[in-house]
């Protein structure tokens, strides 16, 4: 039952906001978002709407669409290294492990222990899964090279170090912008050692935690 409705859920958002690809979608509708969400949110687990992580509203599970927004822009396939900065419960870096199957990897990065056990636990039978407690700001040595890098909290600049730290043709995607104020997803493409940047469109997510 509860996979019928992801599947409802994902039409809708594809006649919403696609078309998205086929791969995308299909994580959308295999992976559970219901063990993502807390306890108390479980009901609405299938609405494509961000629920809270913690009971002060710091860190949230995004709506479903913004995962599929980003990856679309990102072009994130089967065989790529993926980096997510901004774990939560782990639902994205889910999403994305199902779309880059086992020839890929996935690395995501947060900062708050607690949700980074959290991730850990949920995403343990993912093999090509690896979670660390760890700043976003300052990860980039554990990136590997990466070609497809997603930020799920808005910052007001993104790093140069993130950029430098981002494979020859690879893709990073951020919202941008003030926390009280318009943020705009932004991809950064690097080309030839030179970094591309085209705005995607306005976007909603939580500030930065970082405390540096």
């Amino acid at each position: 039952m509860a996979r019928e409705k992801r599947g409802a859920m994902a039409r809708q958002i594809d006649a919403a906001l696609g078309p998205f690809d086929r791969a995308h979608l299909a994580a959308l509708v295999d992976v559970p978002r219901e063990r993502f969400v807390r306890p108390q949110d479980l009901a609405r687990s299938i609405e494509d709407v961000p629920l809270v992580l913690d009971d002060r509203g710091d860190a949230t599970i995004s709506a479903p669409h913004a995962y599929l927004l980003s990856f679309r822009v990102l072009g994130l396939k089967a065989g790529d290294a993926f980096v997510e900065l901004g774990s939560g419960s782990g639902y994205g870096a889910a999403l994305a492990a199902h779309v880059v199957g086992e020839t890929g990897r996935v690395d995501t990065f947060e900062v708050d222990e607690e949700l980074s056990n959290r991730a850990t636990e949920l995403l343990a039978h993912h093999a090509n899964v690896r979670v660390r407690w760890l700043d976003a700001h300052g990860s980039e040595s554990f990136w590997g090279g990466a070609t497809r890098v997603s930020v799920t909290f808005a910052v007001t600049n993104v790093p140069q170090a993130w950029l430098a730290a981002l494979g020859e043709g690879g893709v990073l995607v951020a919202p941008v912008g003030p926390p009280n104020g318009e943020q705009r997803l932004v991809m950064f493409t690097k080309r030839h050692g030179e970094i591309h940047r085209e705005e995607k469109g306005a976007v909603r997510y939580v500030p930065d935690r970082s405390p540096i």
